[in-house]
């Protein structure tokens, strides 16, 4: 049987004493604050709350998707779900503020007799009369991320001393950011700077640039919820070619645990700009223009739990040379609109990119010497989700993945794709076909490229589920027995269907002329799971290649 497997142990990346109470402070605060929600005799508000000054409201209230703005009294607790907060000078709060999914701001004057706890992730729900019910929720989506611009993490701060951690991988081992930041939210925005230095861990370390990076980053929202975002980044560091099939979570766990790392990586040194616009934290269109340079790196010897003394799979060959690059971003989500089904339920993550410059194209099995070339392509690439509820516990939901070249010179080995493993068609192992006579994953036909690259110049891929809820409860004497941050089982039946192929149309199996390859030549599986919400866990059995064993899976929360 092969096996892709994904573990679920503590995160690696906890790094600081901190962090770990953040991360524990912000699962009380979910729990509490559900909690009061549902509590009888909390006053229970739907929308925009504005306390008047001289206005007094008594006992707990708790709204839901505000935002809300007190200027007079609230004897009790104010929770806040999905809301931003604000308290104006002469507010007063009898006992705790907690928030969950928005931003609190505070004039002077104000008055809190409790704690005030936030947890900057916004909660997915569903409503069952008045009471909420948590749901979807997935590790990751609890994990602090320095890679979610435009997300809101909480009050202001201003840390002269910040410690984080970016995914296990064996180029890096485990990447440390170390450096000063600062935030501050306005009554007209928000500006955010950090200046972060990047400590690599995987031996060898030298003084060099294999070892040492940084990443700085500025960020000035000009509008509280609505309005412009202008950003600026200049940065050394290393990033995965392909991460839109796993998480970062889950590519690190992989790695640092079973010693399989399932993305490729290479340098990027450079800068960039950003103008764009927002409507709240559904929808954002930004406008990308930067320089940058690429580099090749080689795995290096990070330690990992099992297989420590085995050879990791080679960083794939990588294309070098300096671009210029432009891009056009836009993500919509609307995942928590659980009361309108046209508008929510959708979640587009899209980007066209346009890249110009001079590059040297690693040859790769070939015996020729490689001489830097002029270049110029357009690529694109587009995730679009469809969750669709027939009823309080099924659901259907649909995914559509596309990308690759839409014009111009063949792209760098940076930019090309593949299909295959886990978070695509999963009844395949990783980027292995060996039962195909034409290699249509990674396009790599009779070729034998070190490390499997991805090779397709386009691919496409379609996946669809039916989930149901299962009647189970964790709960003893009115207490979790299970202590997972989010624990609703479900099963799910699913199918996929994915394949790449190269372009323009030659004698070669794996190439395709213009348009939609044929759907015969699809690969596609089928499978079924039980998902516990932190955890699912899957087998899957490709059907287009009967020969391919049955895969186990074990992936951190939903599968899409």
């Amino acid at each position: 049987m092969n096996r892709s497997i994904l573990v679920v142990a503590l995160m690696v990346a906890a790094v600081s004493p901190a962090g770990a109470q953040q991360r524990a402070r912000a699962g009380s605060t979910l729990v509490g604050a559900v909690g009061i929600y549902n509590a009888n005799g909390t006053s229970r508000i739907s929308g925009p709350l504005d306390v008047a000054e001289g206005r007094e409201i008594t006992g707990d209230v708790a709204v839901l998707n505000g935002p809300v703005v007190i200027s007079g009294t609230i004897t009790g607790t104010l929770v806040a779900i999905n809301a931003d907060v604000r308290l104006r000078s002469g507010a007063r709060i009898g006992q705790d503020v907690m928030i969950v999914g928005g931003v609190l701001t505070r004039e002077d004057s104000v008055s809190i007799g409790g704690e005030v706890r936030t947890q900057a992730e916004m909660l997915r729900y569903t409503l069952d009369g008045e009471r909420l019910v948590p749901e979807e929720d997935r590790w990751t989506d609890w994990r602090p991320r320095m890679d979610r611009p435009g997300q809101p993490r909480g009050e202001s701060y201003t840390d002269l001393f910040f410690v984080a951690a970016r995914t296990y991988n064996r180029v890096e081992g485990l990447p440390i950011l170390v450096g000063p930041r600062f935030r501050r939210p306005t009554n007209w925005g928000r500006i955010e700077v950090q200046a972060l230095g990047v400590v690599r861990t995987a031996g060898p370390v030298r003084w060099d640039r294999g070892t040492l990076g940084h990443d700085a980053s500025f960020d000035l929202r000009l509008g509280v919820r609505n309005g412009l975002v202008l950003g600026g980044r200049a940065f050394d560091v290393i990033a995965p070619v392909e991460s839109w099939q796993l998480t970062d979570t889950e590519a690190g766990l992989a790695t640092f645990l079973l010693h399989n790392d399932m993305r490729d990586h290479y340098g990027r040194h450079g800068w960039e700009a950003s103008l764009g616009g927002r409507l709240g934290e559904e929808a954002s269109l930004s406008f990308v223009a930067g320089s940058e340079r690429w580099r090749a790196v080689e795995e290096r010897r990070p330690y990992t739990l099992t297989r420590d003394t085995e050879r990791w799979r080679i960083n794939a060959p990588m294309d070098v040379g300096r671009l210029d690059l432009a891009s056009v971003r836009l993500r919509i989500d609307t995942r928590e609109r659980v009361r309108s089904p046209l508008l929510g339920g959708w979640y587009v993550n899209a980007d066209v990119e346009r890249g110009s410059g001079t590059i040297t194209r690693d040859p790769g099995p070939l015996l020729v010497f490689p001489v830097p070339e002029e270049v110029t392509y357009t690529r694109g690439f587009v995730d679009g989700r469809r969750y669709n509820r027939l009823s309080p516990g099924t659901e259907l939901n649909l995914r559509i993945v596309a990308g690759g070249s839409i014009g111009g010179d063949r792209l760098p080995l940076q930019r090309r794709l593949s299909v295959g493993g886990p978070g695509s068609v999963e009844g395949y192992d990783f980027r292995r076909n060996a039962n195909d006579a034409t290699d249509l994953l990674t396009c790599g036909g009779i070729a034998d490229w070190s490390g499997r690259p991805a090779l397709c110049d386009r691919v496409a891929l379609a996946q669809v589920e039916l989930r149901q809820k299962l009647d189970w409860s964790w709960y003893r004497n009115g207490e979790k027995w299970l202590r997972l941050r989010d624990l609703t089982p479900a099963w799910v039946i699913f199918a996929d269907a994915g394949r790449g192929w190269t372009t323009p149309k030659t004698a070669s199996p794996e190439s395709h002329g213009k348009g939609l390859p044929p759907l015969s030549s699809f690969r596609t599986s089928l499978g079924l799971g039980l998902d516990l919400g932190d955890i699912g866990v899957y087998v899957a059995k490709s059907v287009s290649t009967p020969k391919e064993p049955v895969n186990f899976v074990v992936r951190l929360g939903r599968r899409f």
